[in-house]
């Protein structure tokens, strides 16, 4: 396992000598940019780097980043208690004989995240205990939103539509962050009954 600390707004270059990135812990979210193209960096996502041979790690944020990941031969899964999976895979090089598959047979496909065209840094949303406050406008254009709570105490949040509140919608917990693939308007409910609460907010462009 290797580690890296990234300095706020500062860029870090990797050389990529194996295919897979598994990036198995991270503080907050960050940037991976290669060739032309660049997709989000977020905790447990594995990044398909076989035909690149160089990365940079960008940290947009006013924070200290500091990430652990490796760069294998072999896919590895990471789960909630910081145990690791490797995740037996097949190398094919040459199918011989013809392959049937019916129409209601089970496919398993590895997913690979699209890359976002345009990222966009937005101001920290303070959230006072017990309320609600609109996080972002409706925008057929987002591909992702990343929200973290970057809360000073440990408080939790509650994410969803208008209605969210102390019984409703998707928990971050402070520390956490959450990832969001749709456009629609986010709200955001402070469960705590004492501390304010801060959300972190990036959002990805199509």
């Amino acid at each position: 396992m290797s580690k890296l600390v990234l300095a706020a707004g500062s860029v870090r270059t990797l050389q990529v000598t194996k295919r897979w990135f598994n990036l198995l812990n991270a503080s907050h979210p960050f940037v991976i940019r290669f060739e032309h193209d660049e997709v989000v960096g977020m905790v447990g996502r594995q990044y398909d780097f076989e035909n690149i041979k160089r990365i940079e790690i960008h940290n947009p944020s006013d924070d200290e980043l500091r990430i652990e990941y490796e760069i294998a031969h072999i896919h590895i899964t990471s789960v909630a208690d910081g145990n690791v999976k490797v995740v037996n895979s097949i190398s094919v090089d040459e199918i011989k004989q013809q392959v049937n598959v019916k129409i209601n047979d089970e496919v398993k496909v590895l997913a690979r995240s699209e890359v976002g065209l345009g990222l966009d840094s937005l101001d920290d949303i303070d959230i006072e205990p017990q309320q609600s406050k609109k996080v972002i406008d409706a925008n057929p254009n987002r591909k992702e939103l990343i929200l973290q709570n970057t809360s000073a105490n440990p408080v939790e949040i509650r994410v969803g539509g208008a209605n969210v509140g102390q019984r409703n919608g998707g928990i971050i917990k402070a520390g956490g962050a959450l990832g969001l693939s749709n456009g629609a308007a986010v709200y955001a409910f402070n469960t705590d009954q004492q501390y304010a609460a801060k959300l972190s907010i990036i959002e990805v462009l199509l």
